[in-house]
């Protein structure tokens, strides 16, 4: 507060409150954990198994072979564990003063290179028998509007981990484990990440047409607290489906360790500790689940394509003539676009008049509306000019929440959420010519060429012309504003 008024603040100050906090995130973990212990677990086996079929089923579809334990003699290892250690000693690129812990590691890395193989073979000694752990200290980072835990492994823990996570990441990725839509991906840096969605949804099928009451909906949206509610008896058994079971439990079990800040400490037995190295992979692969529940499995498979021949993002191609696209797939279902970027979710739906009217009806059956209060409170981007928002009407309104209701019902509660207040549904139809969501950092709109007044496109800064495909027509425009965060 006082930064932001330009006051002057003292750096005890700033100190003593840091640690205030930081006690008192500490206590409601420890309260948090203690309630897991005495309540849990909360999620109901019915759910549980539900959840691991629906995993298995889709990696026998994808004909997923899973990752082995690393082989004693395995031709990239050298490679890897240079990688990790190069990862590793990048955080250190910065300091000049280094504290015992920090020396600790950096002598460990060096070391490390000069005897590669002693390094590999204590590493897989440790992923097959070291099950307890070292306490993990907590520190938070103090970014003045918010906080970030800062987690201080033990340095030869660390270095195991770290290859752990280079080997996961290179394995899964040539057994193509993860589909197109999980982002972020080495195939586009986040600008171009928004730009291909914007094309995506400039090419989909028809999707501008609304002459027969068609609508679509952009429903951008926040999976919260998914680190969380991370349970580790079912994270376990789903990672033993697709790693060796010494490594699924080696990962599980490096989650449930001791925390530590100064005189609290507590043990971590329900949700994923983010600092560890391996942490991406556990939650890219926890987020592919939550994914095919969102989805279904036939959409998910719909959108993934061939096993063999997966499609490219935002792409439903014909598996027998991979030149065309093939229009039935991807019409055949309401979500045709879809991505997760960690845990941030876009989903671009196309209704009939017809579908739009029945997820209606289904929706105002559970939350009836009489006096038309779905308006208020309705979330709108306000970073645009008046004539350049969504326009309120009870229609596309309704359609909205009813889009939002519908997902948010896929999801178990126990797994996740997501809230009202953390999404924006935009709804085009016959009365909202905009297309409007957030992604990476900027604010976007799509005006299409047949719903603008002037005919003339405007050439100006900050807009992207969209062109079709198919037609070579420049068919729409996608106008960006760096959004405020």
């Amino acid at each position: 507060e006082r930064i932001r008024r330009g006051a002057t603040v003292d750096k005890t100050v700033c100190k003593k409150n840091l640690g205030r906090l930081t006690r008192l995130w500490l206590k409601s973990e420890q309260e948090r954990q203690n309630n897991y212990l005495k309540d849990g677990p909360y999620i109901s086996p019915v759910e549980a198994v539900a959840i691991y079929t629906s995993t298995v089923h889709w990696l026998e579809s994808r004909k997923f072979a899973p990752i082995p334990f690393p082989p004693l003699s395995y031709k990239h290892d050298t490679k890897l564990l240079i990688l990790a250690l190069e990862r590793l000693k990048e955080a250190y690129s910065v300091q000049g003063r280094l504290n015992q812990n920090q020396r600790e590691e950096l002598g460990l890395i060096e070391q490390a290179y000069d005897n590669p193989h002693e390094c590999l073979s204590r590493i897989k000694r440790l992923l097959l028998t070291q099950r307890a752990f070292k306490e993990v200290g907590i520190e938070f980072m103090d970014l003045y509007s918010h906080l970030i835990p800062v987690y201080d492994v033990e340095p030869l823990e660390k270095i195991t981990d770290a290859y752990l996570d280079q080997y996961l990441w290179y394995e899964a990725d040539k057994r193509q484990l993860f589909p197109a839509w999980i982002k972020p991906g080495d195939s586009e840096p986040p600008p171009l990440l928004v730009f291909k969605w914007s094309q995506g949804i400039n090419n989909s099928t028809d999707v501008w047409d609304t002459s027969e009451g068609q609508c679509n909906v952009m429903l951008e949206t926040q999976l919260s607290k998914v680190y969380e509610k991370i349970d580790l008896t079912v994270l376990n058994h789903l990672l033993r489906l697709i790693v060796d079971h010494n490594i699924a439990d080696y990962m599980t079990g490096k989650n449930n360790v001791v925390l530590t800040y100064k005189d609290m400490n507590h043990v971590s037995t329900y949700g994923l500790i983010r600092g560890l190295q391996f942490a991406s992979f556990i939650f890219q692969y926890y987020g592919l689940v939550l994914d095919l529940l969102i989805l279904g499995l036939q959409r998910a498979s719909d959108m993934a394509g061939a096993p063999g021949k997966p499609n490219p993002f935002l792409q439903y191609l014909d598996t027998n003539h991979p030149e065309y696209r093939d229009v039935l797939t991807e019409t055949r279902h309401p979500i045709r676009l879809y991505s997760r970027y960690i845990d941030r979710i876009h989903i671009f739906f196309r209704f009939t008049a017809e579908e739009a009217r029945d997820l209606i009806q289904r929706y105002l059956t559970e939350h009836p509306d009489p006096n038309n209060e779905n308006i208020v409170g309705y979330n709108n981007k306000k970073c645009w000019p008046r004539d350049c928002r969504m326009r309120l009407m009870k229609h596309d309104v309704n359609l909205g929440r009813a889009a939002f209701w519908d997902i948010k019902n896929r999801l178990p509660r126990s797994l996740t959420t997501i809230d009202w207040d953390d999404s924006f549904v935009s709804v085009y139809s016959r009365d909202n010519p905009n297309v409007l969501f957030s992604m990476c950092g900027f604010e976007v709109r799509i005006l299409p060429k047949i719903r603008s007044l002037m005919e003339e496109f405007t050439l100006s800064e900050g807009v992207w012309n969209l062109v079709n495909e198919q037609t070579k027509e420049r068919t729409a425009q996608a106008y960006l504003r760096v959004d405020e965060e």
